[in-house]
């Protein structure tokens, strides 16, 4: 991916109380590297490094919150101070959503967004209408096959799976219905449910009535990161 992958912009989204999780608790096991993702090393630093900044540039005064796993206090030492950190003790026992449910408890907004820790991205990729509950997609390629797609009916989000074309950017948006919805299925999270992708999680919305807008932002770089050159 190009350097001018962050492509910071002087300009907030005002007004807007969101708390923002990052969810990485795993190991960067893919691409070989045993440590956390969020310190495998960018253009600017470390991959954290760049989300975080992007974000405070993107919002104003946004709360973000890290849930962190693998070597968590690597991570606590560097960071402590620009983002809270949650800490997922069986992060090797489980999946995003027990990530995902430990940062929506630690936080009193009632916009909640989160993406996936090994994301590298720029701020086109989160600049769109924060109005209603929304997931960010690829059609472009973006993301590779064997990733997450989605279907969609009037541009709404039908069902993610694995087999589709058009994918699923790995980000989401809450509000509303779809944050209350949110809110219920944790209040009666079991410990099978801990095993659950994030996916698995927004699908379960839907089919209680929730709503996601489906946005491909025009200018949006995205990467999953899977091999160390990804970033270099």
């Amino acid at each position: 991916m190009p350097r001018n992958t962050t492509n910071i912009k002087k300009k907030r989204i005002k007004n807007q109380r969101i708390s923002i999780a990052i969810l990485a608790a795993g190991t960067g096991s893919k691409i070989r590297s045993y440590e956390p993702r969020s310190l495998l090393k960018t253009a600017e630093g470390t991959l954290l490094d760049h989300q975080i900044k992007l974000l405070n540039n993107v919002f104003d005064r946004p709360d973000i919150i890290t849930v962190v796993g693998c070597h968590a206090n690597r991570v606590i030492r560097r960071f402590r101070g620009r983002t809270r950190i949650v800490e997922n003790q069986i992060f090797s026992d489980t999946n995003a959503s027990e990530s995902l449910r430990l940062a929506f408890n630690n936080m009193d907004n009632e916009h909640f967004m989160f993406f996936h820790g090994d994301l590298l991205f720029n701020t086109n990729a989160i600049d769109v209408d924060y109005g209603k509950s929304f997931v960010i997609i690829d059609s472009s390629g973006q993301f590779k096959d064997q990733e997450v797609g989605i279907t969609k009916i009037n541009n709404n989000l039908s069902i993610m799976s694995y087999g589709l074309k058009e994918k699923w950017a790995q980000i989401a948006y809450f509000t509303g219905k779809e944050y209350s919805i949110l809110k219920s299925i944790f209040q009666k999270f079991q410990e099978s449910d801990k095993k659950q992708l994030s996916f698995e999680i927004i699908n379960k919305i839907i089919t209680m009535g929730g709503s996601f807008a489906c946005y491909e932002p025009k200018g949006m770089k995205i990467l999953e990161i899977d091999r160390i050159k990804d970033i270099q």
